[in-house]
């Protein structure tokens, strides 16, 4: 009902400014443009005409002026609660997957109704490039542009280049229309017909696909269990955002169950937003946007995501268990969006911690979240701050250092292993090769014990008395217990 009554407004101030553009092209004569514009009226219009031509007299109404005319036309048909209602979503409007010539048309309607708001170009210029998505907003800087037609130019080819990204498999194709749709709790058990392309939903990961699911012997990273994942955790320690205690929500934080007793009303702070992508290990070595490594962080080593898909960087809450990170309290909450339209609030943050990368150390800020195989993720806030530029095809990311040195990170990339025998290995190692010790223990055998390990003695059919050649049989040896 609200929308229907605003988009009746926006009508209204176009048929004002028709009219008008109307008047100036005919050369109408200024005491006839009541008598025209009447003339044109329709529907509800019309008949508010007639009712205000009853009540003020007919030759009251024959000597109005067209600024006379407008001002009960107006009071009328825009009424005031209704104008502040587009003022505010002005303010407040974002770029949520629209393309640029539809939100800069909605931009446009709005815009009509904030003359008191916006009125020079700069102003104009600021809000317009406050509503783009990051996506566009990282390559842009306001001040460049004297006019806004040129910002919208720069969207424009924005906006190309991106689809280009996409159908070159060097961007993730955002969803243009998300439906928050109702999410399905890890316990619930699916509705009839909740499958994909035919699939059943698997009891282990919770998403619908054939044959063994990847994560059935695969352990939960937070209690270290087969036989579920992370997100769906009986382990899993809550912690409340509130008191910043564990064991409870915010929800349920005696704290604000206190306050909500004492006061009716509670004005909610102004949220910041971040966005953050969930991948495994194994997708992050074929994705191609992402670059995968081991780095130190605050002399701690940790497996580190750089994702150009996430606009802030994040740690995990038991890295940062470590005695070397130091929470801070954020001025303003942080609102974090991760996949499946899910979000949460952080109200701390780890600032400076020292990232290593080829014997320099690099600040990064990191925003505490729960991860599950990853320790650290980097963002765009830190990669756009080194000017990193990402080579997809070769999973490489191009930074530069402090210093002023040009980096570069090699990200790991998924490979089948060769066997090969030790006599192809020593030829290897022979011609430069580098050779790492490993040993590899069975998991699925049993240890063996030291009755397993045969002895010499219990072998004499196979061994000689030649065997012990070079002791003098006069020597006696024993085993004492000290």
């Amino acid at each position: 009902m609200a929308k229907l009554i605003q988009s009746f407004v926006i009508v209204c101030q176009r048929w004002i400014s028709d009219i008008e553009g109307v008047f100036e092209r005919t050369h109408c004569d200024e005491n006839d443009f009541v008598a025209y514009g009447t003339g044109q009226l329709r529907g509800q219009a019309r008949d508010w005409w007639d009712n205000l031509k009853k009540e003020q007299g007919i030759e009251a109404t024959r000597t109005m002026t067209w600024e006379e005319f407008k001002v009960p036309f107006l009071r009328h048909h825009s009424p005031k609660a209704v104008i502040n209602k587009i003022i505010e979503e002005f303010i407040q409007l974002r770029q949520k997957g629209e393309s640029i010539d539809k939100i800069t048309g909605v931009f446009l309607e709005k815009l009509r109704f904030c003359d008191s708001l916006v009125q020079t170009e700069k102003q104009k210029i600021y809000y317009y490039y406050n509503m783009l998505s990051v996506e566009y907003r990282e390559f842009m800087t306001p001040s460049r542009y004297g006019h806004l037609t040129e910002i919208v130019n720069a969207a424009r080819e924005r906006e190309i280049e991106l689809k280009k990204q996409i159908e070159r498999g060097e961007r993730r194709a955002l969803d243009a229309n998300p439906s928050p749709t109702k999410k399905q709790r890890p316990n619930e058990t699916p509705k009839k017909g909740n499958t994909k392309g035919g699939s059943p939903q698997c009891k282990t990961c919770g998403k619908p696909h054939r044959g063994e699911c990847y994560f059935k012997n695969k352990p939960c990273p937070t209690c270290g269990k087969v036989g579920h994942v992370a997100s769906s955790c009986p382990g899993k320690v809550s912690v409340c955002y509130k008191c910043y205690n564990p064991g409870h929500k915010k929800s349920e934080c005696p704290e604000l169950i206190g306050d909500n007793e004492t006061t009716d009303t509670k004005i909610e702070a102004p949220r910041s937003k971040a966005r953050s992508f969930h991948i495994t290990a194994a997708e992050a070595k074929v994705e191609p946007d992402v670059v995968l490594g081991t780095f130190v962080v605050n002399s701690i080593p940790a497996r580190t995501l750089f994702d150009t898909g996430a606009n802030r960087s994040f740690v995990s809450h038991r890295f940062i268990q470590h005695p070397t990170f130091t929470l801070t309290k954020l001025h303003v909450p942080l609102e974090v969006e991760i996949c499946n339209n899910k979000s949460f609030i952080v109200c701390d943050m780890c600032r400076d911690c020292k990232l290593s990368i080829d014997d320099e150390e690099y600040f990064v800020d990191l925003i505490p979240m729960s991860m599950g195989e990853f320790q650290v993720v980097i963002g765009m806030d830190w990669l756009s701050r080194h000017h990193a530029k990402v080579i997809c095809y070769r999973k490489e990311i191009q930074i530069t250092s402090p210093s002023g040195k040009h980096v570069t990170i090699y990200g790991e990339k998924s490979c089948n292993p060769i066997v090969c025998s030790m006599m192809e290995a020593r030829k290897l190692v022979q011609h430069g090769c580098k050779a790492y010790p490993t040993y590899i223990h069975d998991s699925t055998e049993e240890s063996p014990e030291i009755k397993d390990v045969p002895v010499v003695r219990e072998f004499e059919d196979v061994f000689s008395g030649k065997i012990y050649r070079g002791y003098h049989p006069s020597v006696r040896w024993s085993l004492e217990s000290c």
